[in-house]
């Protein structure tokens, strides 16, 4: 009898491993797959230049949303992009920012909630305009049902630039967003229904 009960009971036990296994590398980095955020084109096709009459930076980040993890994107020519605070922000001083870039091509990852000030470096061309502020929220967005046309910023009509929206479906990088997140979500679903029938077995 005392046979018969250890036999039994050895097939639940060569389960734990498999469940271990199955937890620690499915499961987890499921869980902590990091967010992947959108790429916002500052400017549009024209890129990061003193706006004219017809656009606006500041209309623009009013009418997108922006997210932890999110990026923007900068292309430029004989100009500069300055991170600067609120303060230097609204007086357009340049003399001492937070960062400057200068290369031509710059990517700012938005990684924290809050305001994030942009100013060009060259004189006189945030006083003309070319300045942006974008406010980013705490959570990344849900991905959207359908990707539609690209976040160009700023403005509007046939410069190229978006409408506005961003998080909303107006943006590249919704499609891969959404990609990882169904991933994660058939790992874990995975992991879990392994975890069932590993402790359903156990209980028999």
């Amino acid at each position: 009898m005392a046979a018969l009960m250890i036999g039994s009971s050895s097939k639940p036990v060569l389960l734990l491993p498999v469940l271990a296994f199955v937890l620690a590398f499915v499961a987890i980095p499921a869980l902590t797959t990091p967010a992947q955020g959108l790429v916002f084109h500052v400017g549009g096709p024209r890129g990061w230049r003193v706006p004219d009459a017809n656009t606006s930076y500041g209309w623009w980040a009013m009418n997108n949303r922006f997210h932890v993890a999110d990026e923007l994107y900068f292309k430029y020519e004989n100009d500069s992009v300055l991170l600067v605070s609120r303060e230097e922000f609204d007086a357009c001083n340049a003399t001492d920012p937070l960062s400057r870039f200068a290369d031509g091509s710059t990517t700012v990852r938005l990684d924290r909630p809050g305001f994030f000030c942009f100013i060009s470096g060259e004189p006189g061309h945030c006083e003309e305009g070319q300045r942006l502020i974008v406010r980013v929220m705490v959570h990344p967005a849900e991905p959207a049902p359908a990707p539609g046309p690209a976040a160009y910023a700023p403005g509007q009509g046939g410069d190229g630039s978006g409408s506005g929206g961003g998080h909303g479906g107006s943006s590249p990088g919704t499609s891969s967003g959404a990609a990882a997140v169904a991933a994660g979500g058939v790992a874990l679903a995975a992991a879990m229904a392994a975890l069932c029938v590993g402790l359903v077995l156990l209980l028999q």
